[in-house]
């Protein structure tokens, strides 16, 4: 059996989403009764049966373990964590304010390495097999690469306005960027670029403020924020094949099997999409649903 997880921003809570049947099976509370502050959780990813996230307003990590569903830790990192990324012993956590990378260490349960990047980092993606981490910097218009086995190899790479989200190709060789344009009447574009000499190759327009992307070997996804769309991208032949409309404000965006799976700041739903035949289903989540994985 498969499940999502979902986190809302400002509901302080994990959604724990049974994918067989699409219902919410649990919410996963972060908060205590006895706390007044919200907690914020943003970005997660697991590790050794835990899931971990990054939460925006309480400026910590927090561990929660799957098998129990219960929130076991909490750890300080700094003001504004917006995303995280585990690779061994190590979390590496975006700091939205400081413009820096965290290196928390599990086994020493401290920090132990900060890292500049560009300013207002706001996604982080991990290469497991090269270990390179990849910053999308939104108030810079920029991409950091970062070594994991070097952090002094840091490599700053321009791009168009306002990137929410890069990823790497599954074959490794290139590097797809989410240029949203917030805040601008053009729409967004993906831009694609060569990891060997860091330079954009194509560039795709698609709808407005692209948020999120999610790749398999042939298409990208695309969720667009500002006209409720998802972009459907032949990376192939650089081409969108189709515009997907899904009203709302498509924020992350996952595909699992057959189904795209997209969270919707605006009604605060999660939506299920099967791509072959454009069937929605959709059920209410927690207040402004942002990070997402599947276990």
């Amino acid at each position: 059996m498969s499940y999502l997880y979902i986190c809302s921003n400002y509901s302080d809570f994990i959604s724990k989403v049974n994918l067989d049947d699409f219902c919410v099976i649990k919410k996963i509370h972060l908060k205590s009764e006895n706390l007044t502050y919200k907690i914020g959780p943003h970005g997660i990813c697991t590790r050794n049966n835990k899931l971990i996230t990054a939460n925006n307003y309480s400026n910590s990590i927090s561990i929660i373990n799957l098998k129990t569903d219960i929130n076991e830790n909490n750890y300080y990192i700094g003001s504004n964590c917006n995303d995280i990324v585990t690779l061994g012993n190590k979390a590496y956590i975006i700091c939205g304010d400081s413009n820096s990378l965290i290196v928390f260490d599990f086994n020493l349960k401290k920090i132990v390495e900060q890292i500049p990047c560009g300013n207002l980092p706001h996604s982080i993606y991990l290469n497991a097999r090269e270990k390179i981490l990849l910053v999308s910097n939104m108030e810079s218009d920029s991409i950091t690469l970062i070594d994991c086995t070097n952090t002094k190899h840091i490599k700053n790479i321009r791009v168009g306005a306002y990137p929410t989200k890069a990823i790497f190709t599954i074959d490794g060789q290139h590097i797809l960027v989410c240029e949203s344009n917030l805040g601008s009447e053009f729409k967004g574009n993906i831009s694609i670029l060569s990891l060997k000499n860091h330079t954009i190759i194509n560039r795709i327009t698609v709808g407005n403020s692209p948020m999120d992307i999610y790749c398999t070997n042939n298409y990208c996804y695309i969720s667009n924020f500002g006209d409720g769309t998802i972009s459907m991208i032949n990376i192939n032949n650089y081409r969108e094949k189709k515009k997907i409309i899904v009203g709302g404000m498509p924020s992350r965006i996952l595909k699992y099997r057959n189904e795209l799976y997209i969270g919707d700041n605006y009604n605060n739903i999660l939506i299920k999409l099967n791509v072959e035949n454009g069937l929605k289903q959709f059920i209410p989540i927690g207040a402004e649903p942002t990070g997402m994985i599947i276990n």
